[in-house]
């Protein structure tokens, strides 16, 4: 929950100094993976909203990369790297990527091409200005450790190199451990002043990932309360998953033009790839047909990018920009071939260890996709006065779905136009006005492991939304957002055939509230709640079939975030509190199994010391105090009992 910017000067004798502090540092551990952070980093005292925000394994905000207004943008394809397009086959791993920016509402305002569902942009620890050399090492969850190196330093004259790496294990909330780390290297040149050029690459390897029970109740009640920690996963069923991530990045100004673009190349190999379903699972923990899901050879690519020119002009009250974009993706996916193992009667309540059965997989599946976009972008805007921003685009879309062992070939060709109108207006000194419409075309999640047509992905849907708001300045340093919003596209999810397909049309309504800034020097807030009255509409919902709000939907989400730093804001000491209220999630898919409410609590502190001539931080935290138990339900119906009390030290030095 904190921003972080800081520098670290390599001085002489410090690479001496960094690997003694790294064989130091060796000696411990650490848990959640940490990205390029610095020891003045702080997302609380960072944050312009409560909508969200990362930095490292640090994050404040209503939203989350994953759960945007009750949708996950990253599925939908909204996502950025440094505000270019990028095609994701996962999440860009940590080192390469310094953080990222949830952008709705009125953090979209003025931001090229924004859609239905939010926008997740993500930063790249090269595109830093700032010179940097930090060792960090977190001891955290249950005894998981990190270790952790950022280094961006000079080469020559406008060039820097960037490399980072990480080294983990983590010892899972469910039982069962697994390891990874992370290997980024990139390059940065400034041929002259806002130019910038960067290259990078980075692989993520996870191994050796046992897989975690997915829960389905077979009425409408809940699983019994297991026992957290125990492990009744198969210790046959480790997982292998490797992302390689690579791309260039060019911004080039010339007078009152500027070309930008990025194109990026993503991969992922998971070989071999296991679910444990519990299905019809009885109140007492134990299920009839446990089955374990297998398939090998999962390969996820692709090939994506933007190309961007765009023209201002005008003066200082009245000024200009026109663009030109064009964004694009191709990519293919290799899945299926799955092999569904059963292993009949089983429980929760102890290690149920089987025989590790012989693997015969089917042939493969495959998925090829393409997608042109041509964009063009006006906007007008008088500072102080109002912003009025304009987008439209034309696509030019094929999807191919070839499934092997039943001789089917699916091809969808679509060629929609999509457009933005958002705008804002300055009433006085204190308040403004925000509204926007967006119609978009965007990617449908991944069919779900308990589905039939596992792995399948639908054609690309039309969505659309619409949102207003205010913003008012409380007082120079604290700033008030409140708005209203709704978003409507189809509804995918199992149908009576665990068939995963269109079921209806989703309609996501809701009340959004952000109070963000400092309340006296050193003592800054962020309060956030959103309201969501979430629905499906068609004729399953009317006939009975299925129930009015999505499978995984809540009501309200609420965050209380509070940092206190001592001696004005400059001491060395500071604590934090964190808080989040989620109400009751919907369990299934008649909507008569709610799993309750949940709450959490955070207690942290820092401490801001110096090592020779080296800055360091010393980081300690609780999570989830009082050790609240609850029910995490997927869009599948899939639960998962929430991570108990946990304990965090983690130490980073600027060298």
């Amino acid at each position: 929950m904190h921003h972080f910017e800081g520098s670290g000067t390599l001085r002489p004798g410090a690479p001496l100094r960094c690997i003694r502090l790294a064989v130091a540092v060796a000696g411990f551990a650490w848990s959640s993976p940490a990205l390029a952070q610095r020891v003045d980093d702080n997302t609380i005292t960072s944050a312009g909203d409560a909508f969200g925000q990362a930095i490292g394994n640090e994050r404040v905000g209503l939203y989350t990369v994953d759960d945007v207004r009750g949708f996950n943008p990253v599925d939908a394809g909204n996502t950025r790297i440094d505000g270019l397009y990028f095609a994701p086959v996962d999440r860009p791993p940590n080192r390469l990527i310094r953080g990222s920016k949830v952008r709705v509402g009125i953090s979209a305002q003025g931001y090229p091409f924004p859609a239905p569902t939010g926008i997740v942009d993500y930063e790249l620890s090269v595109s830093s200005e700032t010179d940097q050399l930090t060792v960090g090492y977190e001891r955290g969850q249950f005894g998981s450790s990190v270790l952790s190196i950022d280094v961006l330093q000079p080469l020559a004259d406008g060039l820097k190199v960037y490399l980072g790496g990480t080294r983990r294990r983590q010892n899972r909330h469910e039982g069962g451990d697994f390891k990874a780390y992370v290997a980024t290297g990139g390059l940065a040149w400034r041929p002259y002043a806002g130019a910038v050029v960067t290259a990078f690459v980075s692989r993520n390897q996870a191994y050796d990932d046992e897989a975690s029970p997915s829960i389905f109740p077979g009425g409408d009640f809940l699983p019994p309360e297991i026992r957290r920690r125990a492990m009744v996963g198969q210790s046959w069923s480790q997982r292998d998953n490797r992302q390689d991530l690579m791309g260039a990045v060019v911004r080039l100004p010339f007078g009152r033009w500027q070309f930008e673009a990025g194109l990026f190349r993503a991969e992922r190999h998971q070989d071999p790839n296991f679910t444990d379903l519990f299905l019809a699972t009885r109140p007492d923990g134990t299920t009839p047909n446990r089955v374990m899901v297998v398939d090998a050879n999962n390969i996820d690519r692709t090939v994506s990018g933007e190309a961007r020119l765009t023209r201002t002009f005008g003066g200082a009250a009245l000024g200009h920009r026109v663009m030109v974009s064009f964004r694009g993706r191709t990519g293919n996916r290799r899945f299926g071939g799955v092999q569904r193992i059963a292993l009949g009667t089983s429980s929760l309540n102890f290690a149920d260890e089987r025989p590790k059965p012989t693997f015969a997989f089917g042939p493969d599946d495959t998925d090829r996709f393409g997608q042109a976009t041509l964009g063009l972008g006006y906007t007008v805007s008088a500072p102080g006065r109002f912003l009025l921003d304009f987008g439209v685009s034309g696509s030019r879309y094929h999807k191919t779905l070839t499934f092997t062992s039943a001789g089917l070939v699916t091809s969808v060709r679509d060629r929609p136009v999509t457009g933005s109108v958002t705008g804002s207006l300055t009433l006085s000194r204190s308040l403004s006005l925000y509204g926007g419409y967006m119609r978009g075309f965007e990617e449908v999640a991944v069919a779900p492991a308990n589905a039939a047509n596992r792995g399948a992905v639908p054609p690309a849907i039309r969505t659309r939304q619409i949102d207003f708001g205010l913003r008012y300045a409380v007082s120079p340093a604290l700033s008030l957002v409140a708005g209203m919003f709704e978003i409507q596209k189809p509804y995918y999810n199992l149908d009576d055939q665990e068939n995963y397909r269109e079921l209806g049309t989703s309609s996501n309504r809701g009340v959004e509230i952000s109070l963000t800034g400092t309340v006296r020097p050193g003592l800054t807030l962020v309060l956030g709640n959103v309201l969501l009255d979430q629905r499906i509409s068609g004729e399953l919902v009317e006939n009975g079939s299925i129930g009015l709000r999505p499978i995984g939907s809540i009501r309200r989400r609420s965050i209380f975030n509070l940092d206190w730093r001592l001696g004005g804001g400059k001491g060395p000491l500071s604590f934090d509190i964190a808080a989040e209220a989620l109400s009751g999630r919907i369990g299934n898919i008649s909507n008569r199994l709610v799993a309750p409410p949940r709450e959490a609590f955070d207690l942290g502190a820092r401490y801001r010391f110096s090592i020779a001539s080296a800055r360091a931080l010393l980081r300690l935290q609780v999570a989830n105090v009082l050790d609240d138990y609850g029910w995490q339900v997927a869009a599948n119906g899939a639960f998962q009992y929430s991570i108990g009390r946990r304990f965090l030290a983690e130490l980073r030095v600027d060298i």
